[in-house]
């Protein structure tokens, strides 16, 4: 084989090379841009969940308000009663 036809094979080989790295990289960049695409999908839906929670949810604040009040208001009366209950337990062991 000459030297010239050793260039030309060797010239050859290289060609081939490179555009096998070339198209495994384009692949794996097509994958990548994919796989980043269905993830911004999946997180435009999540937010759109979370809009739909913050907007269901909105409502209920005063609601919790409102419950927050009403045990405040029943807290004087449980601890008398718990009060009475341990007085109880207490004769009732001293027997």
């Amino acid at each position: 084989m000459s030297q010239a036809q050793l260039v030309d094979l060797l010239g050859l080989i290289t060609l081939v090379l490179a555009l096998t790295i070339l198209v495994l990289v384009a692949y794996h960049l097509i994958g990548i841009y994919l796989a980043l695409k269905r993830g911004a999908d999946h997180l435009e839906k999540l937010a759109g969940g979370l809009v739909k929670v913050r907007d269901d949810t909105t409502p209920l604040n005063t609601k919790v308000d409102t419950i927050n009040g009403g045990l405040n208001a029943l807290l004087p009366p449980l601890l008398g009663a718990n009060s009475n209950l341990a007085a109880i337990v207490r004769i009732a062991k001293g027997c």
